[in-house]
């Protein structure tokens, strides 16, 4: 039998209209019986800052947040039972605001975590006042986290062990509401994914639940075949692969979240892309096996690369040289991207999305220091990532012959390719990244 769990985002459910069209969706799809949703578009930028401010002199920011809440509030039916718990929640947000931040990381997420309590709990009053019988579940009883705060790891076995207990709510013919983002550690403290990781939240409750499929409800209909704010050109695919997907969520279509199509693909469950704001115009669907396989599915840019290169004599024809220098990396949760390497030197560029949580350094100043006990080390910044993802790719001549000529007239700071046959990548000035994007697609994919 088909389950499905449907994710929206910030900007799907960002005001009353937006939720509406939400659950007009939800409704005409008798499979969903999961509905996963982020907090309203801006709650997360505000609690985020209240949270830099350490909650000191936040009430204007707090009176935002009970603003855009308040306003969806209003325009349903059974406002006062509505009102009621949602002013619990808002007390509840003043009332950690006070608290002392012992543990800052574990403060920090517990206030994030008011934005996807209260837009739950808006949404599934929403899909009542529409005739759907509606409750919420909390995500914190779902999704077993590690203690990262800030950035933790899922506990797949525990999570899908709580998914499981609750699995008969989900067979009452009840549309259960939870949020995305957040989840508990074993102390049971509030946990979060980092930004972004609703869409990550939505996969492992699906895999947690043995789900079909899982729908993703964002601002555009599906992923396209590049940014078309950069290239106008650009248009919609209709179906992809799992792989194919997972090189373009990591190397900048920001449609996806770069972590979230994992569980998908362990757990062979279906993925569909498409827009809230317009459901009809259809989108993308990523499987295992798409009916088609082009050499070349899409381009992808990512801006603000940083490539760090480290020189040593001592490297050659030298053992143990690489050990040494990811173990301090490693040591200092410092997350690599793409590496090349000759015989006395090494590029390799920094993943900001695995490195940054709670506004760390990319390259912390300690680990440089150890680095440059042993090597010299160059940092650049200002580089964008250009990746043209597809199928084969390296295998076909035509391919790499139109993607060099394409670049000739700028200088290439790094090439990467052959450990994956999905993606060909290579690092520009971010001032030429948009350019060869725009030819790139002209010559590939028009």
């Amino acid at each position: 039998m088909s389950f499905t769990v449907a994710k929206f985002g910030g900007t799907s459910v960002a005001d009353y209209p937006s939720m509406r069209r939400c659950a007009e969706i939800v409704q005409n799809n008798s499979s969903i019986r999961l509905v996963v949703v982020s907090a309203c578009a801006g709650v997360t930028n505000r609690l985020a800052e209240i949270a830099d401010k350490r909650g000191k002199q936040t009430e204007s920011l707090r009176n935002e947040i009970y603003t855009i809440h308040s306003s969806i509030q209003q325009k349903l039916n059974r406002s006062s039972t509505l009102e009621a718990s949602l002013s619990q929640l808002h007390d509840e947000l003043e009332y950690h605001c006070q608290k002392p931040t012992e543990n800052w990381g574990a403060w920090r997420d517990e206030l994030l975590s008011f934005g996807e309590r209260c837009s739950s709990l808006l949404f599934s009053c929403v899909l009542n006042d529409q005739g759907t019988l509606s409750d919420t579940l909390d995500a914190r009883q779902l999704l077993k986290t590690n203690s990262a705060f800030g950035q933790a790891q899922p506990d797949d076995v525990s999570t899908k062990s709580h998914c499981l207990e609750q699995k008969q709510k989900l067979d009452c013919g009840c549309v259960w509401v939870t949020q995305g983002f957040i989840g508990s550690d074993d102390k049971t403290q509030t946990t979060t994914l980092g930004r972004g990781g609703s869409d990550y939240s939505a996969a492992l409750l699906a895999a947690g639940f043995n789900a079909t499929d899982l729908e993703i409800w964002t601002d555009v209909a599906g992923i396209y075949t590049t940014d078309p704010r950069i290239c106008s050109s650009a248009r919609a695919i209709a179906e992809m692969s799992f792989s194919e997907a997972a090189e373009l969520a990591t190397f900048g279509a920001k449609i996806l979240h770069p972590s979230s199509l994992a569980p998908a693909i362990k757990n062979a469950i279906r993925v569909f892309i498409g827009s809230s704001q317009n459901a009809a115009a259809g989108g993308t669907y990523i499987s295992a096996n798409p009916t088609t396989r082009p050499d070349v599915r899409a381009v992808a840019l990512r801006r603000n690369q940083t490539l760090v290169t480290v020189h040593s004599l001592s490297m050659l024809h030298a053992s143990g040289f690489l050990a040494r220098l990811f173990e301090i990396l490693a040591r200092y949760n410092v997350s690599v991207d793409l590496v090349t390497t000759s015989e006395v030197s090494i590029a390799l560029t920094l993943d900001e999305g695995g490195s940054i949580a709670n506004g760390q350094a990319l390259l912390p100043a300690a680990a440089l220091e150890e680095l440059e006990q042993f090597c010299r080390v160059e940092i650049e910044t200002g580089l964008s990532l250009v990746a043209i993802i597809g199928n084969g790719i390296g295998r076909d001549a035509h391919i790499s012959q139109l993607t060099f000529n394409t670049v000739n007239d700028y200088a290439v700071r790094l090439i990467c390719q052959g450990a994956s046959e999905h993606n060909l990548c290579f690092l520009v000035e971010d001032s030429e990244g948009e350019n060869v994007i725009r030819t790139l697609h002209d010559r590939i994919l028009s």
